[in-house]
């Protein structure tokens, strides 16, 4: 079920889809009748292709995903002129939080490259900000998460990294085995829930990612704390000639949303 779940993944990001919609086109148009349809669809992928790679479109997709959950030190900063009951949840925030967990971004384990080129841009963003939590808060355990197809698991390496940049080896856990989002929270809540009670648990993920994540820890029975990293949608505006062309950053952008929606799709389908 995994590997089909990865693999419909892939089949349905967007470029794949678009690039399924010229092939078509184009076989309608050079090998049958339907030149015309063909075209048609041509010219329509092309559109939708030069769309979802453009700053604008790809910024509006993603941006409802990242408001769910504000930067924490926008929580706390709300909490603290909020209600009792949030800004009980920011002092517990500000003095004791139990454990920080890192989801997995995806790497590679290869010794011939330096530690931080063996993570993905997306796994090395929330391994920083977990690591800078983990400096507001050294009493607190940095969890690291994801399993790679060989090698050394990217748990181990996101662990070796934190250790180079100052965390002690021993305020250090690992979920090696875990393979995607619903594994990393099954496999804290198994390993790790007792810490819950002892203090806040922070969650770090991209922002756009952490309704799926914050989802599948609370079907575990988890309440952790939204710490997002990694956002998309940030202020921008026509400033630059590159800004009227489309772009691969965009097209990546646009690539995660559809990933978190079909993911979505997925865990609801489960009743999950």
């Amino acid at each position: 079920m995994f590997f089909f779940s990865k693999l419909a993944g892939a089949l349905l990001k967007p470029l794949s889809l678009v690039v399924v919609g010229l092939a078509i086109g184009l076989l309608l148009a050079t090998l049958t009748r339907y030149r015309r349809t063909g075209l048609s669809l041509v010219a329509l992928a092309t559109l939708i292709l030069a769309l979802i790679s453009w700053w604008p479109v790809a910024n509006s997709l993603i941006a409802p995903l990242e408001a769910q959950y504000p930067p924490l030190a926008l929580q706390l900063d709300t909490a603290n002129s909020a209600s009792p009951d949030d800004a009980t949840q920011s002092a517990q925030v500000r003095g004791d939080v139990a454990a920080i967990v890192v989801l997995g971004g995806g790497g590679i384990d290869d010794p011939r490259l330096p530690a931080s080129a063996q993570l993905s841009a997306i796994g090395l963003q929330r391994l920083v900000e977990g690591i800078r939590l983990w400096r507001q808060y050294p009493m607190a355990q940095l969890v690291t998460s994801g399993a790679l197809s060989e090698g050394r698991s990217q748990a181990e390496i996101a662990a070796g990294i934190a250790v180079e940049l100052g965390v002690p080896n021993t305020q250090i856990s690992q979920l090696r085995q875990a393979r995607n989002t619903e594994e990393e929270a099954a496999a804290f809540a198994a390993e790790f829930a007792a810490m819950a009670p002892s203090g806040s648990v922070l969650l770090v993920t991209s922002a756009s990612h952490m309704p799926r994540a914050m989802q599948a820890f609370r079907h575990e029975g988890l309440s952790p704390i939204a710490a997002p990293t990694a956002h998309r949608a940030v202020a921008r505006s026509f400033n630059r000639p590159t800004d009227f062309a489309p772009s691969a950053t965009d097209l990546a952008t646009t690539e995660y949303v559809l990933h978190e929606w079909f993911g979505q799709l997925w865990a609801w389908l489960r009743g999950r």
